[in-house]
C-alpha cells in the first residue's frame, strides 16, 4: 500500500472517484498510483517537463505494479496532446506563479467538465484571482500541516462564468468554510505577509492606495483568527 504525505493525501481527498485524471509535475507519481491501486480511479497521467522525475515515476508504478494504469507524458504543463482527453487535473507542488502560466497556456481546459485540483506553494492568491477571471468556481478548499509547513488546496470547476474577485477572496477563497483547523496557521502566514507589505508601502506617498486596499483584508483575516479559540488553538 502507497502511504501518502499529509499534503497528497488532502489532495487525494479532492479528487473525483471513478474518473481518469492526469497528474501535471507529477514527480514520483505517488498521488496517481494511490489512487489506481486503491481502485478510485481506473487509469491516470503522470506527466513531468523533466525526465529524470519520470524515471522516479516509472520506478514508483513498476515496485507497485501499475505500469500498466499511469501512463507517463514527458512534456511542459499540459503541452502534451494526449492530455486533451481528460477531463480531471491535478497539479501540485508548485508555486502559484508557475500553475497560473501553465493554466493560462492551456485554453483547452476551459470547457465543460473540467475539473482541477490545485496546491499552490506560494502566491494562491494570484491562482484564485485566475480561477475567477477565467470561467472556473472554487468548489471547497482544505488545508494541512506537513513536515511543519502549512499546505492548502483547491478543488475547482469549470463553469463559464467569469467574474473579478474581490482581494479578500483572492487571498482568502473558500478556506474559511473548511473545518480543518490548519486553515489558521495559513490565515497567520496570510496576516504576515500581508501586515509586512502593509507597513513597508506606509512610507511612500505614492503607495497609499495599495495601503488602503489591503487594510480591509488584514482586517477579515484577524476576524477569522480571532474565532481560532472555538477550534482548538494554534497547531504551529
Amino acid at each position: 500500500m502507497i502511504a501518502l504525505t499529509n499534503r497528497l493525501a488532502m489532495v487525494a481527498g479532492l479528487t473525483r472517484d471513478g474518473r481518469p485524471f492526469a497528474d501535471i509535475g507529477t514527480d514520483h507519481a505517488y498521488l496517481p498510483a494511490s489512487l489506481v491501486e486503491e481502485g478510485r480511479v481506473p487509469h491516470a497521467a503522470a506527466s513531468d517537463v523533466r525526465p529524470g522525475p519520470l524515471q522516479n515515476a516509472a520506478a514508483t508504478l513498476e515496485k507497485y505494479g501499475l505500469s500498466d494504469k499511469v501512463e507517463l507524458l514527458l512534456c511542459s504543463g499540459f503541452e502534451h496532446p494526449a492530455l486533451e482527453a481528460y477531463t480531471d487535473f491535478v497539479m501540485a507542488g508548485m508555486g502559484g506563479n508557475l500553475m497560473v502560466d501553465l493554466l493560462t497556456a492551456a485554453p483547452f481546459l476551459q470547457r465543460e467538465g473540467t475539473h482541477l485540483v490545485l496546491q499552490p506553494q506560494s502566491h494562491a492568491e494570484d491562482v484564485r484571482d485566475w480561477l475567477y477571471r477565467n470561467g472556473f468556481s472554487v468548489l471547497r478548499e482544505t488545508a494541512t500541516v506537513d513536515n511543519g509547513r502549512v499546505y492548502i488546496a483547491l478543488e475547482t470547476a469549470f463553469t463559464g462564468e467569469t467574474r473579478e474577485a474581490t482581494l479578500s477572496e483572492c487571498y482568502l477563497g473558500r478556506l474559511p468554510e473548511s473545518t480543518a483547523p490548519e486553515r489558521f496557521d495559513f490565515f497567520r502566514d496570510v496576516l504576515r505577509r500581508l501586515t509586512a507589505r502593509h507597513d513597508a508601502l506606509l512610507s511612500y506617498p505614492e503607495e497609499q492606495e495599495e495601503c488602503r486596499l489591503l487594510e480591509p483584508v488584514i482586517a477579515d483575516v484577524k476576524a477569522l483568527l480571532d474565532t481560532e479559540s472555538n477550534y482548538g488553538g494554534n497547531r504551529l
